[in-house]
């Protein structure tokens, strides 16, 4: 009993220091970047080029700029720009920018005076945003401006108004031009953000007296470039540190079992397993391959196909400070429900729809195929299994404590933002897509909390997401998604592999056997994510199965059970088998 109490006092100890290190997770930084504004600079250049903006790394320079007047949108509004900044941005500033030149002419002789404002304008990097806001200057001396909006659309601006229904010309960074009609509301929505990051020009002529051009230039990353490379040192770092912790955690088991004079078994990295894993193509191959195609399309979706699809909220902790995703990520909303509550109904019923719909039809399938955590995690796990390092075995009670972890987790997460904290800073994608992507981001704790998913990971297969808030979440739907994991009590003969082969512990996979219908027992939990490990593993036919809306998609099979592991077998066998027998006649 004694013992009883002092492991709880010790578990709300820790229960404490986890949620107070959350709420300061900023502070405790792992990387830091300078302020944009401290890094970046502005230079001007009266050159021949037209009037408009571009980026080399953090330097920012505007061409054409022969009486041009330069703005910069500020803490205290709009602020005319006096001279250039070599060095780096005033803290005030927002980094939003416009210059206007406004050429003036009489020749057509009759007695109006015809004005063409020349404008550029630029967004830097940090300003974008992953909500529906956008930097609009709207100024006497900016008459006609375009905003981008939540990277997506923009919205075009004469006077301080929308433009409704109004023919515009865009010219591309190719010099190709497109003749687009803004809607009801002012706004451009067939454009491709690819042509967005080249820079583009709108003109706009309302009448035969004013015509307006707008160049607008958005600070976009390019992969595989110097700018990159920095954007990863962060993440770099991570995957080091995880590479000795990893090594040492080795090293000294290693030493631990020769020192107790056990047997090292598989922690000698140098030993083989014997046995011979054959290749077959089947379940586990498509949700590699899902995996696969998903990471590469949370992280540089959009770069690929040039949309983001802004109202998809994916349930999935696919970091929002990642710009170039191809849809939106609920994780933002979910750990920042105070922000949410704030914005339109529009907004609060698009997030909970695609929540709704994805929990339906898909479930915590998200999960084992769509999360990139879980992708790295699994990663990580196969690289244990190719160097041949033993891993960890959790028993009942780990499992127990990690389930109360996971309530932790699950308070922090949704309850956070309403005391002032930010998840975001907690939490340990924002280590991965943001830096894969270029997007410098400079990380709190959750640095330090990647490197212990990576480095649990690889000793413990999705360790991570037996505590994952979201992923629990979505798994309180299981009762209403397609996808159910079903077993047949009559085939199963209790043996446990699938407990054994479960990353998240579930037990009652092979101990329930009791239902409606005994050989279509529903198993699923709130805490499986349908990796699908526990069917591969099952020896016995048709014991356990993945459904989707009733059809089975994946079945336990003896056959394919045992070719994972039966030898090859050699084509020239017979030919050989035959000779040897007419050799013995002889």
């Amino acid at each position: 009993m004694k013992n009883k109490t002092i492991k709880k006092i010790l578990f709300a100890v820790f229960a404490v220091a986890i949620c107070v290190a959350a709420y300061f997770a900023a502070d405790l930084a792992f990387f830091q970047y300078d302020d944009p504004l401290a890094r970046a600079s502005l230079t001007v250049e009266n050159d021949d080029k037209n009037l408009s903006f571009t980026y080399d790394n953090d330097a920012i320079t505007l061409h054409g700029a022969e009486n041009a007047t330069v703005y910069a949108l500020t803490v205290d509004g709009i602020k005319t720009v006096e001279g250039a900044y070599t060095e780096s941005l005033p803290s005030d500033f927002l980094g939003s920018f416009a210059a206007v030149r406004i050429d003036s002419s009489n020749d057509d002789g009759d007695g109006i005076t015809e004005h063409v404002y020349h404008i550029a304008k630029t967004d830097m990097e940090y300003t974008q945003g992953y909500t529906t806001a956008a930097n609009v200057f709207l100024s006497d001396e900016i008459p006609f401006e375009v905003a981008y909006v939540d990277r997506d659309h923009f919205t075009v601006y004469l006077g301080g108004e929308p433009v409704p229904n109004a023919a515009v010309t865009v010219t591309l960074s190719d010099g190709t031009t497109k003749q687009v009609t803004t809607d009801a509301n002012g706004n451009i929505n067939d454009l491709d953000l690819n042509d967005v990051r080249n820079g583009l020009t709108f003109t706009y002529i309302p009448d035969a007296h004013n015509t307006y051009t707008l160049n607008y230039q958005v600070e976009a990353d390019t992969i595989f470039t110097a700018r990159w490379l920095s954007a990863m040192l962060p993440f770099g770092m991570i995957i080091l540190i995880s590479i000795i912790c990893i090594a040492l955690d080795v090293l000294l088991r290693k030493l631990l079992y020769k020192k107790e004079k056990m047997p090292i078994g598989k922690t000698a990295i140098t030993s083989k397993d014997t046995r011979k894993k054959r290749f077959v193509f089947g379940f586990q191959t498509i949700r590699w391959i899902i995996m696969i195609l998903s990471f590469g399309l949370l992280i540089f979706g959009s770069r690929l196909t040039g949309t983001v699809f802004t109202n998809v909220q994916l349930p999935v902790l696919a970091c929002p400070y990642n710009l170039d995703q191809l849809t939106s990520a609920g994780c933002y909303y979910f750990s920042h429900l105070d922000v949410l509550f704030s914005e339109g109904w529009q907004e609060i019923l698009s997030f909970f729809g695609s929540f709704i719909i994805c929990a339906v039809l898909l479930g915590r399938v998200l999960c084992g195929f769509i999360c990139p955590l879980g992708f790295v995690q699994d990663v990580a796990h196969e690289a244990r299994q190719a160097l041949h390092i033993e891993g960890i075995s959790l028993n009942e009670k780990m499992y127990a404590v990690l389930r109360l972890v996971k309530w932790i987790m699950l308070i922090i997460f949704l309850g956070i933002g309403f005391i002032g904290g930010n998840f975001c800073d907690f939490c340990p994608a924002a280590a991965l897509s943001p830096a894969l992507a270029g997007f410098k981001l400079s990380l709190g704790l959750g640095g330090f909390f990647m490197i212990v998913v990576i480095v649990a990971g690889f000793f413990k297969r999705r360790a991570f997401c037996n505590i994952c808030p979201l992923g629990y979440i979505l798994g309180l739907t299981h009762k209403a998604s397609l996808f159910k994991l079903k077993k047949d009590a009559v085939a199963c003969t209790e043996c446990g592999a699938c407990y054994e082969a479960c990353p998240m512990g579930i037990k009652s996979i092979f101990t329930e056997r009791k239902g409606k219908d005994v050989r279509r027992i529903d198993v699923t939990t709130a805490d499986c994510i349908m990796c699908g490990e526990c069917v591969r593993r099952c020896p016995e036919n048709n014991a356990l199965a993945i459904t989707f809306c009733g059809k089975k998609v994946y079945n336990a099979d003896r056959m394919k059970f045992m070719k994972q592991y039966a030898p090859k077998p050699d084509k020239y066998a017979p030919f050989l088998t035959h000779e040897k027998k007419s050799d013995k006649n002889e």
